[in-house]
Order: structure tokens, then sequence, then C-alpha cells
């Protein structure tokens, strides 16, 4: 099968699209998807650069790409939900399994589920670890409710824009923090108030936010406490920094006793059920997913570069076949 490997940590120019192996039967629980498309996420391009060296080790050669959307290509034992030929989308293993820079992609089901009717192959594609990253940060750790007020800083990139359509479908009120050439763009999208961070800091507003989601891991805890509600305001963020966990620490200790404020960071969880969350909004028309740009894979390089400049409106979508 034809695939982009990566044969050593290094820039874009070591993504070859070349002829490997194919994955193999699926076992236990597992299904072969060939791939259909794509996308390229922060975690590809910083897991080429070697940036995760230590905690998601690679080895080479290997085929990077974290989101799929194609059809069941064969299903292994214990696989209920599908049968070959099935449109779906989901979450990839890539340093156990293999990524989905590939025609066919080993993936767990518990990561799949069926493809929104609604949406293209690309689209379907950008949503998997954007798409729940924004959901578990809002809904999990934000534990974001109708009527509250949240703000998403970010509110354009991949993760942004989508935690402005669902923080909408939860029923809240949405405040999106952009560059201005995006506040149309940020307001389209459902947000009832876009603010230009290139003119403004939203930390010197004079008001607060039950909910504040820093998509792009653009800030810290300590920066935006005071825009956080008293009454119980969280910070979600995509990042790390070295005070985290002790932010983390103190302000889950305080919730113990009733004092506010939270800080806390989302990793993404690939899971079928937050999958069938974002089926059923996509398919409602209350998330789409932006594509700037789709890219054939024999141009994988040039979407890695692209998404790398962190000025990309949405998500960057590649073509398989």
């Amino acid at each position: 099968m034809k695939a982009a490997v990566l044969d050593a940590y290094g820039d874009s120019g070591r993504l070859v699209v070349r002829e490997v192996p194919d994955p193999g039967p699926p076992g236990p629980g597992q299904v072969v998807v060939r791939a259909r498309a794509t996308s390229v996420n922060p975690l590809d391009w910083k897991l080429r650069k070697g940036s995760y060296r230590f905690l998601m080790p690679a080895k080479f050669p290997l085929v990077l790409g974290v989101d799929v959307a194609g059809e069941v290509d064969a299903v292994g034992p214990e696989v209920t939900r599908f049968q070959p030929g099935d449109p779906v989308f989901g979450g990839v293993d890539v340093v156990k399994h293999g990524g989905a820079y590939a025609e066919l992609v080993l993936v767990r089901e518990a990561a799949l589920a069926a493809m929104p009717g609604v949406l293209s192959f690309e689209e379907a594609a950008a949503l998997p670890t954007a798409g729940q990253t924004a959901l578990q940060a809002l809904r999990d750790k934000g534990e974001l409710v109708t009527g509250e007020r949240v703000l998403v800083n970010g509110a354009a990139g991949g993760v942004g824009h989508l935690a402005v359509q669902i923080a909408r479908a939860l029923g809240a009120r949405v405040t999106g923090v952009a560059g201005g050439r995006n506040l149309e763009f940020v307001r389209g999208l459902g947000a009832h108030e876009a603010i230009d961070y290139e003119a403004e800091d939203f930390i010197s507003r004079d008001e607060t936010w039950d909910v504040l989601f820093d998509a792009v891991a653009a800030s810290n805890y300590r920066d935006c406490e005071a825009v956080l509600s008293e009454k119980g305001g969280i910070y979600v963020t995509t990042g790390f920094y070295p005070r985290l966990p002790i932010e983390m620490t103190i302000t889950a200790l305080g919730g113990l006793f009733g004092q506010g404020r939270r800080a806390r960071p989302v990793m993404v969880k690939h899971r079928a059920e937050d999958l069938v969350v974002l089926e059923r909004l996509a398919n409602q028309g209350r998330l789409r997913p932006e594509i700037q740009e789709v890219f054939p894979l024999e141009r994988i390089a040039q979407a890695h570069d692209l998404s790398e400049t962190g000025h990309v409106r949405g998500k960057l979508a590649v073509r398989i076949g």
C-alpha cells in the first residue's frame, strides 16, 4: 500500500511517500479501514520533530496521522458494530499500530463511529481529534451547562472553531478570541461576541466567564484567574507549562471546600461514544468543520509546513484515495 513514511525525526522533508506492507489482518476488536482522507494536527508534526520522543518514542519507519475517514475493509474477531463497506471515521493509535497517512489503517473498534452522512470524507477526517478535544474540554473538564458563559481562545483554529460550535450546541453564550481577519468567521460559527486579540487582551476585560477554554495553549491559569467566575470558573488548556500541576492541585483542593476557580488540562481520548456525539451534531447541522485546504498525500510535507505556521483557519485535510 502507499503511505507517507517517516524514517527519522526531523523537518517535513523527512516524510516520504512510498510503498509499504499492508497492516495485515485485524486482531480482536480491531478494524482495517481503507482510508479516503486524514487531517493534519499539531500532534503529527510534533511527533515528526521528536517533541514527544520521551513520552511517545517512535519506532521507525513510522506512519503518522491520528485521524481517519474511509470505508471498513476488514473486521477482526469480537467486532460487532461494523462490516466491510461501512463508511466510518475515528482516531488512530499512531505509535502502536501506525497512522492514517496510508491507504489501509488499523483502528480499534472502540475508536470508530459511523461517518456523518452530511459530511465529505475530508470533512469527517477533520473531526476526530480536534472535535473530541473540544467536546471533552467543554463538557468534561469545563463542566459546561446550558446558560453558562464560555470564552474560546483560538476560536478560528482547528480545535477552537469546533469548540465554538459545540459550546453553542450545549446551550452556552460564547465569546471567541481570534485575529482580526477571522472575526466574521467566528461570529458565523455562532459566537455571540468575537474579540480581536491583536487589538485587545481579553484578560483586561471587566467581565468573567464560567469556562475559559484556551484551545491554542497561549495563556496560563494565573493570568486568566481574574476573568473566571468566582462561583466556580474553570480554566481548561490544551497545553502544559511547569506551574500547571501545582495550580491543578491547589485549585482542586479549593474545589473540595467550595472555593471556586479551577485549572484543568485536556488530553484527547478517542472514544466511540464521543464520536457518536459529533456525528449527531453534524447530521443535525450544528457542527461542521472548516477546511482551509485539501492536500493530496504526495504534498503531505507542505501540509505540515502550513500547519506549523499556526495561522490555519479551521483544519487542513489530506486526500488519500
